[in-house]
């Protein structure tokens, strides 16, 4: 399978970059124009997620939902049910938490009729996180502590 394109299976998320991710877009785009092809052109896309606040990222940070995506990840339960067996909590609370997930664009559904076979975006296997901070003081101060 393609999968492998998909840098080693890995969802990025970035924090308040998504005018960067448009520039890349934009040239991902012209390189597809001018002749590129290829799935990894489409995979990266979708192996992006940009957050704009901080309570996204607390969210995604809070510990019940790390465990439902490690579960997710490492024991593939083929139904929200089988996750919710998985880590032994109740189907409806696990329901609510991967909507919340689903909404913050990290986990989506395969749906094959009967089921919903929770997976994370672009059927990742690892999350790479990164906050970038912007800095708005004159970066030239040599002291962070100017007066």
């Amino acid at each position: 399978s393609n999968q492998t394109l998909m840098t080693e299976n890995t969802l990025k998320i970035t924090f308040q970059q998504a005018e960067e991710h448009r520039q890349t877009a934009r040239e991902r785009l012209q390189r597809a124009e001018s002749g590129e092809t290829g799935e990894a052109i489409q995979q990266d896309v979708r192996a992006i997620v940009n957050f704009e606040d901080f309570d996204d990222i607390a969210l995604l940070m809070r510990t019940p939902n790390l465990k439902l995506i490690e579960t997710i990840v490492a024991e593939e339960p083929a139904s929200i049910q089988g996750l919710a067996d998985a880590v032994d909590r109740d189907y409806r609370e696990v329901h609510r938490n991967l909507s919340e997930l689903e909404a913050l664009g990290v986990v989506e559904f395969i749906d094959d009729g009967s089921r919903k076979k929770p997976t994370l975006r672009g059927e990742a296997e690892n999350i790479d996180f990164s906050i970038r901070f912007p800095r708005t003081a004159d970066r030239s101060s040599t002291s962070g502590l100017s007066a």
